[in-house]
């Protein structure tokens, strides 16, 4: 490891490109309300080793694909960066698992709450954000969302 190198780069190395399997993805709509809720399992030898890495890259794609939403709009900032500061204050230890939870940081409506189960089973849950965390998915895994015009 790079000593100079920042630990939220270092998460970010570990966690892109990581194999995972996806368990289900559920999408549903309620009037003006959206809902999609996505469970994966890591597969990799020790995959709670990777715990930190996951959250703090999946809260970041939150962060980063966030925008204000009604009086949020006020308290956005718009150059502001996902940290490990945020990060930090969205992350408790419940029942036995790791959890991230954000609602509106910096004026962006995250919505957000990733939950690590011990052995490396993820539950990412998305409130009134479409299905964006498809996108994020795929940028766990590495892979591009965008694909060539033929």
């Amino acid at each position: 490891m790079n000593e100079q190198e920042p630990l939220s780069h270092r998460y970010l190395k570990e966690a892109v490109g990581i194999p995972i399997e996806i368990i289900s993805n559920e999408f549903t709509e309620f009037q003006e309300n959206e809902h999609q809720k996505i469970i994966f399992q890591i597969n990799e030898e020790e995959p709670d080793f990777f715990a930190f890495s996951v959250l703090f890259t999946l809260s970041l794609f939150s962060f980063t694909y966030a925008a204000p939403r009604g009086y949020s709009e006020k308290l956005f900032v718009p150059d502001e960066e996902w940290n490990l500061e945020f990060f930090l204050e969205g992350l408790e230890f419940e029942g036995g698992h790791l959890k991230y939870s954000g609602d509106y940081i910096s004026g962006r409506h995250m919505k957000t709450t990733i939950i690590y189960e011990p052995g490396g089973r993820v539950t990412l849950d998305t409130r009134n954000r479409g299905k964006g965390a498809d996108r994020w998915i795929l940028h766990l895994q590495g892979k591009k969302h965008i694909q060539p015009l033929q």
